[in-house]
This record gives C-alpha cells, structure tokens and sequence, in this order.
C-alpha cells in the first residue's frame, strides 16, 4: 500500500494540474524614475572628475589600485551607454552629452554635494534642455590575488613539470548617478550601481603572470557602457514576460475555448467563457468568470480585469482569483500613479 500511494498522490496532482493551461503575456509597468512626458529633452553630464586637493588623492589611488587611466575611459563609457540607450527608445526629442564638469575636492566614492539651482538652471536654459542625468560617482577599485601551480611543458627531454604563477585580477567598478529637474528643483533620482570583472592569467613569474592582465581597458570600457545603459533603463516604461494559468475543463464550453486559445483565437475563446458566465454549475461560472478576467488582462483593460478577479474569489470562491486580483490590484495601483504624477 505504501508503495501505491506516490503514484496515487502524483495522479491527484495531475488531475488537478490538467484542468488549467498556461499563456504567457508582457505587462508595461510605469518606470522606476519618472520623468515628466512634457520632458522631451535632457543633457548627459560627467561630474567624476576631481579638482582641488582631492585630485592629488585621487591620483595616489590610481597609482596604488593599477588603475591608470580607466576611471576617465570608463566614466565616458558610462555616460555614452546612457546616452545610447536613450535614444533608441523614442521617448525624447533631444540628446546630448555636455561638456565634463569636474567636482571641487569631491571625494572618489561618495556622492558630492549636488550641482547647485543656479547652475543647473543656466546649464538648461542654454542648451534648451528639460532635465539633466549627471554621472556624479565613478570609482574602480582593483584587486590581485597570486596563486602558484604547475603545468606540463615538452622538452627535447620529454614532458616536464614546471613552475606557473597564477594572477587574478577583479575590477569593482561604482558608479552614482543623479537626475536633476530645474524647472521645479528636484532631484527625480540619485542612485548607485555597481558591477565588476574579472580577469586571469598567468606566467613564469608574478611580474609576467601580472603583466597579461594590465591590457583590461576594453573589458572596463563595456561593463560601464552596460551600466550607463542600465541606469538609463530606469527612466523607461518596463516591460516582462509573465505568466496565467487558465481554466480549459468543467464544460463542453470551456473545452472549446482551449482550442481556440491553442490557435491564439482570444476573442473565440473569451466567447465561449461568456456563455458559461450564467451557468447554474457554481464551479463552471467560477472558472468561466477567472478566465475573463485574464482576457481583459491580455486586452490592456486592468480595471475590468481586477474586477472579475475579485468576483471569481468572492462570489465563486476560486481560490486562485484572490493572488489574481493583488496582482492586478498593485499593477493598477502603479499605473494610477504614474497618471496623477502625468498629470500634475
């Protein structure tokens, strides 16, 4: 009997497994950063560079963590990835990358104090723009670890043993971004971002190990450009791929309906569910009123949807129309937002 009862358990669960099927959607959701749709163009500032005293330090720093010139590459690369980003999206007007704007004894790794009004309004008002995304932090920070081992080598002798030094080099790159909106003196966003690479290799001695790794600039030049393209991505509408589990059994109607949706016929589907919404089965209305509440979702009409939903659990009890309905209810709730700050 003990042995019988896995195989009754896991049929139990596919009965209840096969009466749903899954279609996958993409949902839009408002962005991270808003940033007014009146605003159609924006500047690209880079504000890593140091001056004053902190320079001196901040040249020390180099010297000791084999950075060189990376942080000067690698916060333009920043700052372009940002740019490129944007203006692949459609969403602006106008784009441009000022003129670098060195901060006086900013410190390497911590935001400086901000760009004063005053400024950030003449920087605007001269180059006609609505906001200003300033890279305010860029940082490397590089770390060599050595390891010792052996590799094989063919000799007029035959294979030997030989001695091999091991480097490993990680590059922590930071970065902090700011988003500055002068005609009403906010700042939309100020935020971190961080990534790293790694690099190997190896050689006769720790210098000649060491020495493999010194040429990384392209490596640290596309990880920025990636964060510079990721940071941008907060200011745009994002978009997933998600998943619903629909019902396809309890009515001949229902069963229809799958075949319907097998051939991506939604609103052949949705007008078999229909009929099934004034069933006498409790259950077979339930189901037929969760679906519709799926195929509002697919259609873009989230407030019909949520409704449905919540009618699904409480009047149906469809267990699965309550963790539908927060769904729906957050989604909505994000989307009411972003209009009211639209509209504002």
């Amino acid at each position: 009997m003990n042995k019988i009862l896995p195989y009754i358990f896991g049929l139990f669960l596919l009965s209840i497994t096969s009466c749903k099927q899954r279609v996958y959607l993409t949902v839009t959701e408002p962005p991270i950063v808003h940033v007014d749709k009146d605003y159609l163009r924006g500047g690209f500032i880079n504000r890593s560079f140091s001056s004053g005293e902190s320079k001196l330090i901040d040249i020390v720093d180099k010297g000791l963590s084999l950075e060189g010139d990376l942080d000067v590459a690698g916060s333009n690369a920043a700052i372009q990835g940002a740019f490129d980003y944007l203006t692949t999206i459609n969403r602006f007007d106008y784009l441009e990358i000022l003129d670098s704007l060195p901060v006086e004894n900013g410190g390497m790794d911590v935001f400086p104090a901000q760009i004063p009004w005053s400024k950030v309004e003449t920087i605007c008002r001269e180059n006609n723009l609505d906001f200003l995304m300033v890279l305010e932090v860029y940082d490397t920070d590089t770390k060599i670890n050595y390891s010792m081992g052996t590799t094989t080598k063919s000799t007029p002798l035959g294979d030997v043993q030989v001695p091999v030094h091991n480097a490993t080099m990680t590059t922590l790159i930071k970065t902090g971004w700011r988003i500055y909106d002068p005609s009403r003196k906010l700042i939309l966003d100020e935020f971190r971002w961080s990534d790293q690479l790694q690099s190997r290799g190896s050689g006769i001695n720790p210098a000649a190990a060491a020495a493999t790794l010194l040429n990384r600039g392209q490596a640290v030049r596309q990880v920025s450009t990636n964060i510079g393209r990721h940071y941008a991505g907060r200011i745009e509408y994002q978009r997933f791929r998600v998943w619903r589990n629909y019902y396809t059994k309890g009515s001949n109607n229902l069963k229809i309906a799958r075949r319907r949706s097998d051939v991506g016929d939604w609103d052949g589907a949705a007008e078999m569910w229909k009929k099934d919404l004034q069933s006498t089965k409790r259950k077979v209305a339930g189901r037929a009123t969760y679906n519709m509440a799926i195929y509002h979702e697919i259609n873009g009409e989230i407030e019909k949807a949520l409704e449905l939903a919540q009618k699904s659990y409480g009047d149906y009890r469809i267990k699965e129309g309550r963790n539908y309905a927060n769904i729906l209810r957050d989604r909505l709730a994000r989307r009411q937002r972003e209009n009211a700050l639209n509209n504002q």
